[in-house]
């Protein structure tokens, strides 16, 4: 063997030949040398050992920021395997469904209205939510929307991040 895994592979294989032998010395002494082999490092005192549930933790403060990046590197979440990651990412979006369910719902009827609405109708739109900004355009959508169920406000916020 040569190289770099040469030299780390030897030390290793006498290191474990030392610990199944025993060593002696030359006046027939019979102490052995005691060799303790971990399989497992155990954490430094700086070093944080994370569990599933602080990856959910931080899943969890990442949807409320709106933040929805994928965190499998972060400390958090690094030393889980896939399995676990998906899992956790799983409960957290399970926990939210309702949510995402209503986002969506609501999502489908904001790009319905907007696509009822001729072009220049659009550009007008866009016009006045650049102008005056998401709110007041909100409140004049309320005087024109029928349906009592829809958040006028949000609509307004919604066409103005994803439509102008």
């Amino acid at each position: 063997m040569g190289g770099t895994m040469g030299r780390t592979v030897i030390p290793v294989l006498a290191a474990a030949c030392l610990a199944l032998a025993g060593c002696s010395s030359s006046d027939d002494d019979t102490t052995e040398a005691k060799v303790s082999v971990s399989s497992t490092p155990s954490p430094t005192p700086t070093e944080t050992a994370y569990t599933i549930e602080d990856c959910k933790a931080l899943l969890e403060s990442n949807y409320a920021a709106d933040a929805n990046t994928d965190a499998s590197g972060e400390p958090e979440c690094a030393d889980l395997s896939r399995g676990e990651y998906v899992q956790a990412v799983t409960d957290v979006l399970t926990g939210h469904k309702d949510d995402i369910v209503a986002d969506a719902t609501d999502q489908v009827i904001y790009d319905e209205a907007w696509e009822a609405l001729d072009p220049e109708a659009q550009a007008t739109t866009c016009d006045l939510l650049d102008a005056d900004g998401p709110e007041p355009v909100g409140f004049l959508l309320g005087q024109t929307v029928d349906d009592p169920s829809i958040d006028t406000a949000a609509m307004a916020e919604y066409l103005y991040a994803e439509k102008c």
